[in-house]
């Protein structure tokens, strides 16, 4: 093996992804080290089927290893998950905004606490299975950037750079993203000629660590645990319309969320949707779809990937990972933030999401939706 290329320590969770990653990396000369966290979710029962998080996956991730020839480590990440990803999902929540688990784990956990832990084992860089890529050109395609830059996936299905707007900066050049030129069908055909068990295993598309499937259950669950289950928006209160005239009631406003139309508890005779939720006062209004239609956003803590801009900017904003990017004018606020003028008004604007800018395919950064008007 041509060692040249460097140490690269790999995250490894036991899918066909970052499988195939490690495979891709060592068949082309780095020397892999695996790592897989041992998170919260983790337990000494086998998870549920569809977790990522279970112990079928840390031996999954070993066996991998053990095929190409590679050490493999498993690091406790129990304290650091539990606070930086299970305890800000709940308190979002509470707050009446809409967490986003799968960004804060990729900033807090992959991209700074199993960075540290890759440094430390003396790796060349870090390596996931993510989407997505680095490029060392601008939107044009003109090299003239020195550093590299997070860019789109080329598999649009697929990709996943959405969920990276917190990466640090200065980590860009340590990283490698191996699976960014590929799509899925090709990635699987890939693991099968690395002749790999999980080449078909199933992806999760749920919260890994809310294995009822119910999220109220689970924040409940996880109130009781920390003794604070007296927040009011655990209690049941008042459903009102735009006007402030009470519809019903509800079970309790921190578990609605911006545009919910199912489950709502109130018929009115045509389609309603959440449109404030306000669980200080343990209160949800609902309003038509029109309602929903915000142009103009705040947003803060945010993270540039670029030179940060010290005056108003055109990009392409996305507000969801679902949703197609817009045009928008982004607009520098104080020392951690931006208001977002949208060209077009958009459908459930929801604080506690993500919203990335882009200049093409490029990542220019992202934050935390706070407010939208």
């Amino acid at each position: 093996m041509n060692e040249e290329r460097g140490i690269v320590a790999v995250a490894m969770s036991g899918g066909v992804d970052s499988s195939t990653a490690a495979c891709l990396l060592a068949e082309q000369g780095y020397r892999v080290i695996g790592i897989t966290l041992k998170l919260f979710c983790y337990s000494s029962r086998t998870g549920p089927e569809r977790s990522c998080c279970n112990l079928q996956a840390i031996a999954d991730a070993r066996s991998v290893c053990d095929r190409i020839g590679a050490p493999h480590y498993v690091l406790g990440a129990e304290t650091q998950f539990r606070k930086e990803v299970i305890d800000r999902f709940v308190d979002t929540y509470l707050e009446g905004r809409t967490p986003n688990p799968c960004a804060d784990c990729n900033t807090y956990i992959k991209f700074h606490f199993l960075l540290e832990k890759a440094r430390k084992l003396g790796a060349d860089h870090l390596a996931t299975g993510h989407y997505v890529r680095l490029v060392n050109a601008d939107a044009a395609g003109r090299d003239t950037v020195a550093e590299p830059r997070l860019a789109r996936g080329r598999d649009p299905e697929k990709d996943q750079s959405y969920f990276l707007w917190g990466i640090p900066r200065r980590a860009l050049p340590f990283l490698l993203f191996p699976l960014g030129e590929y799509r899925k069908s090709e990635v699987r055909e890939l693991a099968h000629r690395f002749g790999l068990a999980v080449a078909e295993k199933v992806e999760s598309q749920e919260i890994c660590f809310v294995e009822s499937g119910s999220i109220e259950e689970y924040i409940r669950s996880h109130q009781q645990e920390r003794g604070e289950t007296d927040h009011p928006g655990l209690k049941p209160g008042e459903v009102v319309d735009t006007r402030g005239r009470k519809l019903g009631e509800h079970r309790g406003a921190a578990f609605y969320t911006i545009g919910q139309r199912k489950g709502l508890g109130v018929s009115l005779g045509k389609p309603a949707y959440v449109t404030s939720v306000d669980t200080a006062a343990g209160r949800i209004v609902l309003g038509e779809g029109e309602d929903l239609l915000s142009s103009k956003l705040e947003a803060s803590p945010v993270n540039f990937l670029t030179d940060p801009p010290a005056a108003p900017f055109r990009a392409e904003v996305q507000i969801r990972y679902r949703s197609r990017p817009v045009a928008a004018t982004v607009i520098p606020d104080g020392p951690n933030g931006v208001k977002v003028k949208m060209d077009l008004p958009q459908r459930s604007v929801a604080p506690g999401q993500s919203v990335v800018f882009y200049d093409g395919g490029v990542v220019i950064g992202g934050g935390i939706i706070r407010s939208a008007g």
